[in-house]
């Protein structure tokens, strides 16, 4: 069974709304922060090719401004820590790195 973009938590969804990701973007970034898939199995859930999963990745990375996975998840780790904190559904945004 093919996991399903609402099947991420609402942080994910904020961070997304955020830094306004296509619904493509969004769907391989679900897949691999809550799934931890690799480019091959994002490219066979979404049906396209790992270097389209490639470029959707870097796509993410410029319109958020980092230059690296590690960063992408520091990230949405800090931004799930923070709504954690503050107890809140508003959108919160954290300043990238």
């Amino acid at each position: 069974m093919k996991p399903m973009i609402s099947d991420a938590p609402d942080v994910l969804h904020q961070f997304y709304s955020n830094y306004g990701l296509t619904q493509r973007e969004t769907e391989i970034l679900s897949l691999l922060v809550t799934y931890g898939y690799t480019n091959k199995e994002i490219a066979e859930s979404c049906c396209i090719s790992e270097k389209t999963v490639k470029i959707h990745l870097a796509n993410i990375m410029s319109k958020i401004g980092i230059g690296s996975m590690r960063k992408l998840l520091a990230l949405l780790l800090q931004q799930a820590l923070l709504v954690s904190r503050l107890g809140t559904n508003e959108s919160v945004r954290v300043v990238s790195m």
